[in-house]
């Protein structure tokens, strides 16, 4: 019996080519700070139960705001046939200001003719220009932790605001690995000096190494003594759901929350005093990232968290910040043991985020249309509420929102 005649495969010009219409994308990462936001009305002045302070619309038209508290009446009273005349008590305010300015991003696509035709089966073009939504939400989320760490936001560095809004580092800053009498780090306005300062801690808190320790990692007596030393900050509680005092929300790198959470590694755990997520109010247990809870603080891990990056061999010291910047460009170096990690420890109205005008759409167009722009533009003002004198003098601050814990990378302990 024959065989069939095997066909001819047909030419290589002549096939069809298959292709997927849906281009696959990197993923890209959520954010913890979107899940707590309240709004700051100008006219009755009360500060939000929530991370984000944000400043309401009826100030969009001014060109930066100020906001202004009072503290708290303070001191004895007057006793016994004392005179009282002359010793009355007036008000003692201090103010932070917040400038806002345009932020903008545009793509590119072609209007018509064979470039548009060749991309169009993918939708390529379609895909690119939906992905300046992801882009402006990760891209506000880190300008909310360079708020945190570095006092203003990215679009405040460029231009108009640069000069009024210089960065520095937060005045909260603890050392992990150092007792509670000298892990916060004294405040200092000239950057160069508090640098190197901050480092000198560091130093001290390795037995004059930068090589890390464990003793430098998130563990049961850093976030003790870090818990102590919020307190005597007065930084300001949230409102959190089954806490019955109030907490603070401390967020860490996935390197610290896997060695923290670890039973195994018992020199690092945090034993009885934690509470697993399981147990947490279900409210909480929504939130982004939570982890659990240890004392007054809620865990939430944060594959956003920023590191710090140390430079030179001896004072004075050199220090940057690394983030990861929308997309997947990480900057964070923590292939490197000289970097340091993060904690946040956010207190109510731990940022101000002031969006005068809201994100919207722009185009441009260019040759009959053949070439088309498209982009997206608001106004914001992302900065730390630190409040201070109408002529600050040294020590005069005060900023009670927040604090950054510095640790030790975990990958090398």
């Amino acid at each position: 019996m024959g065989v069939l005649n095997t066909p001819p495969q047909l030419a290589n010009a002549s096939l069809i080519a298959g292709f997927d219409k849906k281009l696959q994308m990197k993923s890209s990462l959520l954010d913890i700070y979107e899940n707590s936001s309240g709004m700051y009305v100008m006219e009755n002045k009360k500060i939000p139960n929530a991370i984000r302070m944000m400043v309401d619309q009826k100030v969009a038209d001014k060109n930066n705001i100020t906001i202004t508290f009072t503290g708290e009446l303070q001191g004895l009273g007057i006793y016994d046939l004392t005179r009282a005349r002359g010793l009355e008590r007036y008000p003692i305010t201090k103010s932070v200001t917040v400038y806002r300015n345009i932020v903008r991003k545009v793509v590119g696509e072609p209007g018509y003719g064979p470039d548009e035709l060749d991309a169009k089966p993918y939708g390529l073009y379609e895909q690119w220009i939906d992905q300046l939504g992801e882009w402006n939400r990760q891209h506000h989320g880190l300008s909310l932790r360079q708020c945190v760490l570095e006092q203003y936001g990215e679009s405040l560095q460029y231009g108009r605001t640069a000069a009024f809004c210089p960065r520095n580092w937060t005045p909260n800053i603890l050392v992990a690995g150092r007792s509670l009498r000298n892990m916060q780090v004294p405040y200092q306005t000239n950057r160069a000096t508090y640098t190197t300062n901050i480092v000198n801690a560091i130093f001290a808190s390795g037995a004059n190494s930068l090589t890390p320790l464990v003793t430098q990692t998130l563990n049961m007596p850093n976030l003790s003594n870090a818990q102590n030393a919020c307190l005597g900050m007065r930084i300001e509680k949230l409102s959190i759901p089954g806490f019955s005092a109030g907490g603070w929300i401390l967020t860490m790198s996935e390197l610290q929350a896997t060695y923290l959470t670890d039973p195994v590694w018992s020199t690092r755990n945090l034993g009885s005093q934690y509470m697993q997520f399981n147990d947490l109010n279900e409210k909480v247990q929504n939130w982004y990232g939570v982890m659990g809870r240890y004392k007054d603080f809620l865990l939430v891990q944060d594959i956003l968290q920023p590191t710090l990056i140390i430079s030179g061999t001896s004072a004075p010291w050199g220090m940057t910040a690394g983030y990861m910047y929308p997309g997947t460009d990480d900057d964070r170096e923590r292939d490197d043991d000289d970097t340091r990690d993060t904690a946040n420890i956010l207190g109510k109205a731990a940022v101000i985020d002031w969006n005068p005008q809201k994100l919207h759409h722009i185009s441009d167009d260019d040759d009959y249309k053949i070439t088309l722009g498209h982009g997206t533009s608001l106004v914001e003002g992302v900065s730390q509420p630190i409040y201070d004198d109408e002529a600050p003098r040294f020590g005069s601050h005060e900023q009670y929102t927040s604090a950054v814990m510095i640790c030790g990378l975990p990958d090398y302990v």
